[in-house]
């Protein structure tokens, strides 16, 4: 019967015009088969038929009304499509007529938002009472292309549709089951269950099936979310969230949207209808969500790890090595190239309690880079929505990553929502400023009318007097947590309540209205018992989020008992349950609002909360096993708050105890973010070097840790009294290896702050102490630091056979960071000394260090052998070696690295002609400077740059830039740097017609190059021509007799 394809009408087989418009009549399409795989959703109502027999058919299909509607919209809204309805039974088909590469995840995320939604329906209508079994199974069919099924045209026809009914037949009532190829699909998804084979009707062997337990989770904490009050508004901000998702994937681009709002106000509101939203979206979207917590300074990068670990299903009870297999497995389904792929699991494994693989710090650009490649991989799949919950309490060091991550990713979806109190502009005031991509969505209270209709929606038909509704929409003050608390604890104190699905007053109302949201929380409190007091108390200090496994031990009662008491506290609305706990075996809880977890703290007396926050600890430590450390921030904030209330509270028998475990944890803490950042490990370092006790046997660790930890982020200043204070205590002490060990760190930072006589006796005293010791780690390493300290001097031959001692120690000690360290300094010594063999330790030193992914490392051995190789091979090939250095730098994040490199491409680019390179690359380096890098990397290619516009006859700006550079490289004291900026001002001189004062910068040269072959033969020919020209022929033949030249530009430069 053709069917016109103006009007719809159906119209004779013989006919050539539509019999109701008169449109001519294509002929029907023969219908075609193919075959497909899809997956088959089979939905059906327990009981359901059994309890309509006596019913009237009417009331029968009323019933299954809003039941099919509902399904049919679940289906189609994932890109299913509806097969047919067979009474209360629905088959769904994923992946017919149209296929997805998803069709068997979309299939299961349908089934369970059909069990959910069922609940929906029976608790908008309790009279329903609907309940239902779904299967989903995934296989190979004939699809019958053309049919039509809403005609009740069979669609496909297979034994994989005769298996899902089957298996939708012993599935649990209320659960979804899956076949073994769907389970195959889609297991790195959802959470599973293995369930017993089961034999059924037309299979020869019994079938496997797994119970779908949920997706895997979204947020780090993902609490069940179901709305006790209607979405008063906020409707406008929703929609600008609506369309910040729409641009995000129509654009394939980053947008960060920042939820700004007081307490209460209703962010975590309009997250969870925004998620809503997202849920019924026909594209599987991927949503990952984390908190920053609000301890002490903040938990660097909690909030991170949280997504990271919901990605790869990492439990907080898995041990480092679990945690280090789920995230490489994550990884392995993101990441094609092995490279990268170890890159990144190396950087993220300190975020999630894997084993720490590196032995080197990690520059932030270059973890900040990881990490934003791990996200934008995400994105890459599918589009990605990141929440950041809190943003006012996450430390500086995490906005900066999130800052990143919008300045710098780029092409895929990928939306960032974070949600702050307007305090986090008092510490981070340009926040989300002068970005195109950002967003504020800025809630303002509600209105007195707005109020009032949430009180309205809260108390369903219920109505409160007039003058206690207006008191309290006036006390209020707009924020809708205060209405509802408010509500709650008319139903806490029995003045309301739910009859027959009806809310009924049954008390009197006359009840006082407390002033703010927080004497309404406290009121709330006071109507619990004093043990379901206790309890949440104790949940309180562990933080918004808590398992019952907690509050057990600290409260010392059963598990049993604290998950019941947990369950009627929910079903108070005052805690609410997570979907999915992060610690296996445990309930999972959060506090309804962190208001509600700080007033029920602030009520605990000081001398409990120093008993509370210890017994907390100890759960936390217990629980975490051998992968303490990735809680080590928290640990240390919970013995910290337990060692100062117990000072204040005079329990000075407990103080001891804590003191040691509060120096243990900050440590720990240290070790944890000096591969995270350098600047909050300083931090840790710091307070647990004050917590040490004088005699403690790591605090020569800790002050090497703190000296390090500083020098990478604040520079010699701070470190240096810390490591004079130390270098006293442990010569009053008679610890000769700790001293000479200070000494030695202690000559590096002198060094740094430019007085090398000091350093070196430093160095030296340092050295002889411990060359009288047993040979140790701290011996190797104080070869390896002076080795590099006289390299930086141009002490060429020092650092030569300080570095041979640092490798011969090290090869016997079997420390393999010292000997590859020295390898570097000794090849680079060699070739400064005119040793082509040098060569060779330096490209075993790369090598060594890119096996290991050690950065930073490889970055200097790229550019000390970029050097070499430009003198031994010439320019054009220590280009290469130095490109290559940059290129690698740039991939992996370490942008302090790059830069270096970059400036000393400026030497070589002189040497082939490249001047307008050396003038943009000088440039380049200077910019990065002016913007935050690091002040010595910008003085080592003006130089070149002042030299090249010199001979293009800009004599001024030549002039201008010798005049900054001169008093900055003779406060390094660099011979790399020092050298050719005194020739170029030499030159200038020249050309200035000032020869008397080009001989002398040429003589101060010739004083600071010292008997170095690479630093002499650098700058020789320039040099010679300045002592030609004034008249000091003897000058020139004394240097060339001096110099004992090895390598290839070294002798041409004597020739020349």
């Amino acid at each position: 019967m053709p069917v016109c394809s103006n009007c719809s009408q159906d119209n004779p087989a013989n006919a050539r015009f539509c019999l109701n418009c008169g449109s001519p009549l294509a002929a029907a399409p023969a219908k075609g088969e193919e075959r497909k795989v899809v997956s088959v959703l089979f939905a059906d109502l327990v009981g359901f038929t059994a309890a309509s027999e006596a019913a009237d058919p009417e009331d029968v299909r009323a019933r299954l009304r809003p039941y099919h509607q509902r399904l049919k919209e679940l289906i189609e809204v994932r890109g299913g499509t509806v097969e047919k309805f067979i009474g209360d039974a629905v088959v769904g088909l994923f992946g017919a007529p149209i296929s997805h590469e998803d069709d068997a995840e979309r299939a299961v995320r349908a089934a369970l938002r059909i069990q959910q939604a069922i609940d929906e329906l029976n608790e908008a209508d309790p009279g329903l009472g609907l309940s239902a079994r779904v299967a989903v199974n995934t296989g190979e069919v004939v699809v019958a292309l053309g049919a039509r099924p809403e005609l009740g045209e069979g669609m496909v026809t297979g034994d994989v549709v005769n298996t899902a009914s089957r298996l939708q037949g012993v599935a649990p009532i209320g659960g979804v089951v899956v076949g073994e190829t769907t389970h195959r699909l889609t297991k790195d998804l959802f959470d599973y269950e293995e369930l017993p084979p089961v034999t059924v009707k037309g299979k020869a062997e019994p079938v496997r099936l797994w119970w779908a337990k949920s997706p895997r989770a979204k947020f780090g904490l993902e609490t069940e979310r179901y709305a006790s009050s209607p979405f008063v508004g906020r409707r406008y901000e929703l929609t600008m969230m609506e369309n910040l998702y729409w641009r995000t994937t129509r654009e394939q681009s980053i947008q960060l949207a920042t939820v700004m709002g007081e307490p209460g106000v209703g962010k975590s509101r309009l997250l969870s209808e925004f998620s809503d939203f997202v849920d019924e979206l026909a594209e599987i979207v991927q949503w990952r969500q984390g908190r920053c917590l609000p301890y002490g300074e903040g938990i660097t990068f909690w909030a991170l790890g949280e997504l990271v670990k919901a990605q790869a299903g990492i439990l907080e009870t898995d041990s480092p090595a679990q945690a280090g297999d789920k995230l490489a497995a994550a990884l392995g389904l993101l990441i094609q190239d092995e490279t990268e792929r170890d890159w990144v699991r190396a950087r993220l494994a300190p975020l999630v309690g894997a084993a720490i693989e590196l032995d080197s710090t990690v520059e932030r650009t270059e973890a900040f880079t990881a990490w934003r490649r791990f996200l934008e991989a995400l994105a890459m799949h599918r589009t990605t929505i990141l929440v950041f919950e809190d943003l006012h309490w996450a430390d500086a060091a995490m906005l900066d990553f999130i800052e990143h991550l919008v300045e710098w990713a780029s092409g895929v979806p990928l939306l960032v929502i974070c949600t702050a109190r307007p305090e986090l502009y008092d510490s981070h005031p340009g926040w989300g400023g002068g970005k195109r991509n950002s967003t504020t969505l800025a809630l303002s209270p509600l209105t007195a009318e707005e109020t009032s209709d949430l009180i309205a929606g809260l108390l369903q038909e219920t109505e409160l007097p007039k003058k206690l509704q207006s008191m309290v929409v006036e006390r209020s003050g707009g924020n809708p947590l205060y209405a509802e608390e408010f509500v709650r604890m008319l139903f806490d104190r029995g003045v309301i309540s739910r009859e027959d699905g009806k809310l009924q007053i049954t008390a009197d109302l006359e009840v006082s209205v407390p002033d703010t949201v927080h004497a309404l929380i406290a009121a709330r409190l006071d109507t619990v018992s004093a043990a379901r007091k206790a309890l949440l108390q104790d949940a309180a200090v562990v933080g918004k989020v808590f398992w019952s496994g907690a509050v057990a031990t600290m409260g010392d009662m059963a598990e049993e008992a604290a998950r019941a008491a947990l369950h009627e506290l929910a079903r108070r609305e005052i805690v609410r349950p997570a979907r999915n706990s992060s610690v296996k075996d445990q309930a999972e809880y959060a506090f309804w609002h962190v208001l509600v977890r700080d007033v029920a703290y602030g009520q605990i007396p000081r001398g409990s909360r120093a008993q509370k926050h210890r017994a907390a600890a100890e759960w936390i430590e217990q629980t975490a096993g051998d992968r303490v450390a990735d809680q080590a921030e928290l640990l240390a904030y919970h013995y910290e708050q337990a060692l100062d209330l117990a000072r204040a509270s005079s329990q000075m028998s407990e103080v001891p105890y804590l003191e040691e475990r509060t120096r243990h944890f900050f440590e720990l803490a240290g070790d944890r973010a000096r591969v995270l950042d350098m600047a909050s490990a300083a931090r840790y370092y710091t307070r647990a070097l004050e917590l040490a006790a004088e005699d403690d046997p790591k605090r020569l660790d800790l002050v090497q840790k703190v000296s390090h930890s500083l020098l990478g982020t604040e520079g010699a200043g701070p470190a240096t009294p810390i490591l004079r204070k130390e270098a006293d205590l442990f010569r009053s002490r008679g610890d000769e290896v700790a001293l000479g060990a200070v000494l030695v760190r202690l000559a590096t930072m002198v060094h740094f702050e430019g007085d090398s006589a000091e350093a070196d006796a430093l160095g030296n005293e340092g050295l002889r102490i411990l060359e009288g010791q047993p040979p140790g780690r701290y011996l190797a390493d104080s070869y390896v630091i002076l080795a590099g300290q006289n390299l930086i001097s141009g002490r060429s031959q020092q650092a030569r056979d300080l570095a041979q001692r640092a490798i011969d120690l090290g090869t016997k000690l079997g420390i393999d960071s010292a000997v590859n360290r020295a390898l570097g300094f000794r090849g680079a010594a060699r070739c400064d000394m005119g040793d082509a063999g040098g060569i060779e330790d330096l490209r075993r030193g790369l090598d060594a260090v890119l096996e290991k992914g050690e950065t930073e490392a490889a970055g200097s051995s790229y550019v000390n052998l970029g050097d070499a190789v430009w003198i031994n091979e010439g320019p054009i090939e220590g280009l290469k070696v130095h490109r290559a250095g940059i290129e690698f730098c740039t991939r992996r994040g370490a942008t302090g690295s790059a830069m270096w490199a970059i400036a000393e491409t400026t030497w070589m680019l002189y040497d082939t002609g490249d001047w307008d390179e050396v003038i943009s690359a000088t440039d380049e380096v200077a910019a990065w400077v002016d913007a935050g890098g690091t002040a010595a990397t910008g003085a080592v290619a003006p130089a070149f740059k002042a030299r090249a516009l010199l001979h293009r006859g800009n004599v001024a700006a030549s002039g201008q830039i010798i005049q900054d550079l001169l008093p900055i490289v003779r406060r390094i004291g660099d011979a790399q740097v020092l050298a050719p900026a005194l020739i170029t001002a030499a030159l200038w001189e020249l050309a200035a017609k000032s020869t008397s004062r080009a001989a002398q910068l040429a003589h101060e040269f010739v004083e600071i190059s010292g008997d170095v072959p690479v630093y002499v033969c650098w700058q020789l020919t320039d040099a010679a021509r300045i002592f030609v020209a004034a008249g000091e022929t003897d000058t020139v033949a004394a240097i060339i007799d001096r110099v004992r030249p090895g390598l290839t530009r070294d002798r041409y430069a004597v020739v020349a």
